[in-house]
């Protein structure tokens, strides 16, 4: 009788091994990599909101609080799919939902449940809360970064 790892190494010996081909991922089960795979892109592949709310410049809002709330300006909505939108001006805020992108000139965003509608304007809201710089933000490359590697060989 001969060990399992001399029997493997005879049998490796004989038996050639078959060249790489190229199959979609849907016809891969129970195949081998011939090569390491590595991401080609970042995961995710820009900044985005990780909740439903409001994007937001957070220095502007660095005075909010449930008995005295700030106000901004709501400028739009961006829905996940969709492009970023333009630049968030001074005073203006986005209604954002999760997996958008976050739109240039905006470093937080804020939970709705820390917001309510402003008085007498349907497109005002009122912050109740002061958010942290890159609060509820997914950054670029978070979960996956271009090159990372994915699967071994």
């Amino acid at each position: 009788m001969i060990s399992l790892e001399a029997a493997l190494e005879r049998m490796s010996a004989v038996v050639a091994s078959l060249p790489a081909e190229a199959v979609s991922l849907n016809l891969a089960a129970g195949r081998w990599l011939s090569e390491d795979a590595f991401s080609g892109i970042d995961l995710p592949p820009f900044d985005n909101s990780a909740m439903d709310g409001y994007a937001v410049a957070a220095a502007e809002l660095a005075a909010a609080a449930s008995d005295h709330p700030a106000n901004l300006q709501c400028a739009g909505e961006t829905a996940a799919g969709q492009p970023p939108g333009p630049p968030l001006q001074p005073g203006q805020c986005r209604r954002i939902f999760t997996g958008a992108p976050l739109p240039p000139g905006a470093d937080a965003v804020v939970m709705q449940e820390d917001t309510r509608p402003g008085m007498g304007d349907p497109n005002q809201v009122e912050f109740l809360d002061v958010p942290k710089p890159w609060e509820h933000v997914r950054f670029r490359g978070e979960d996956i970064k271009i090159g990372a590697p994915l699967a071994q060989r």
